[in-house]
């Protein structure tokens, strides 16, 4: 848990990432000083000296002094040059083992904190997070793919805020980087960074004795360069129930989603330029009704309104490549496409652009939805106290017997959401 870097961390400028703001190469606080034209040599004179040497600084303060290793889709499989000397790197997990072996502190290691030591102030060109996932020092990996996440606690009583979700493979390891760059005006000064996987064994479980896990920050200085997209100045957290281990259970009427997604306030900065919503959404459980939450696509639907404007973005979070997964080694059905997800891999965010449907200065009011096939709100059919006076349910996965209204936690489980949802504000 601490920094270290092969280079000195770059001063703070007025809108440098990490001090509240992204600075691009034409905001004039990054550009080089320049000439009034009522002192400017005549024509035919050779530039000063200094202005050349101001005009190469500038332009050697948009990119570190090498290439950076970026993250590749749609696996985003770690690299040799992942952290290369010049780079500032912040350690917070270093293998920290995580386990469940009963409800007692010790014994419950599914959530553990670290203390990161990010840099105060510095421009960077880009941030990336590294999270490797091993087996434990003293035995073997979990058997069973599980929900992950990397989550900032920005502040005491702050609400995590999700940075990357992943899910860990059948009884083998994986190794990625996300780009976590518009987290960047948050990540600064010590923080708390957590790290979650929804594991259910430990030491001396038949089933495998939970994970090791590392997660390091990897800061390259510079600014965005022209070639670059912008990045956030800013970061209003909407739902983060799956950095906080709350799961969104669906398909019951006596449950609406508004009561773990309730509808969200915002007043949108009267200084941005642009808005994106940043998303991150994937289905759970099996046997219900069209195979959901896991093996179902549902469209997800993120609505706002206010005095001046109102929108709407859809989506149907499916990963459709699982048996193409190089993390090829691991055990299970990893292979089975599924609703956002695959077994051993990173959870892709979704960025959608919503500039065009706000407007600067309005108070926004967000509603979270969902949708079945039929364009229908989604209820399921086969769950306990929906059968008939045989219990049976309808619409059932794979069991068509009376009595299979009820999980049995193996072929039919809760079909659940886990969800992350964030505002980027540019200016």
């Amino acid at each position: 848990m601490g920094v270290w870097t092969a280079l000195g961390v770059v001063a703070c400028g007025a809108a440098a990432l990490g001090c509240g703001g992204g600075a691009s190469a034409t905001d004039a606080s990054s550009e080089p000083d320049t000439v009034d034209a009522s002192t400017a040599a005549p024509d035919g004179d050779a530039p000063d000296a200094a202005d050349t040497v101001a005009e190469d600084t500038a332009a050697e303060d948009l990119a570190p002094p090498y290439p950076i290793a970026e993250p590749v889709g749609p696996w985003f499989a770690c690299g040799d040059a992942d952290t290369p000397p010049g780079a500032t790197i912040v350690m917070a997990h270093d293998r920290a083992d995580q386990y469940f072996i009963g409800w007692e502190e010790d014994q419950n290691q599914r959530v553990v904190d670290a203390v990161a030591d990010f840099p105060s102030a510095g421009a960077w060109r880009r941030v990336l997070l590294r999270v490797e996932l091993a087996c434990p020092g003293h035995g073997a990996c979990d058997w069973w793919d599980r929900s992950a996440a990397v989550s900032l606690l920005d502040g005491p009583d702050a609400e995590p805020i999700e940075l990357a979700r992943y899910m860990t493979p059948y009884r083998a390891g994986l190794c990625f980087v996300a780009d976590v760059t518009d987290f960047a005006s948050r990540l600064s000064g010590p923080k708390t960074i957590r790290s979650f996987i929804d594991t259910w064994v430990g030491p001396g479980h038949a089933q495998g004795d939970g994970w090791r896990v590392t997660t390091r920050f990897i800061f390259h200085p510079g600014r965005p360069g022209p070639e670059d997209p912008a990045f956030a100045s800013e970061l209003v957290p909407l739902w983060n129930n799956n950095a906080a281990d709350a799961i969104v259970e669906i398909g019951d009427p006596a449950r609406p989603l508004s009561d773990d997604l309730p509808p969200r306030t915002v007043t949108i900065p009267a200084h941005a330029k642009a808005v994106k919503l940043l998303l991150l959404a994937t289905g759970h459980g099996q046997g219900n009704l069209h195979n959901c939450a896991e093996f179902c696509t549902l469209t997800h639907i993120v609505s706002w309104s206010g005095a001046a404007s109102a929108g709407v973005v859809r989506t149907a979070p499916w990963r459709g490549d699982c048996g193409a997964n190089p993390v090829s080694d691991q055990s299970g059905t990893w292979t089975l496409n599924r609703a956002g997800w695959c077994p051993g891999a990173m959870v892709v965010p979704e960025l959608h652009d919503i500039t065009a449907q706000v407007t600067p200065g309005d108070e926004l009011t967000l509603a979270y939805g969902l949708e079945d096939p039929a364009g229908a709100a989604y209820v399921n059919s086969c769950r306990p106290g929906a059968g008939d006076a045989s219990e049976v349910c309808s619409g059932c996965g794979f069991n068509q017997r009376a009595g299979n209204c009820d999980w049995d936690w193996s072929l039919h489980t809760p079909p659940y959401l886990r969800i992350g949802a964030q505002l980027l504000i540019f200016r």
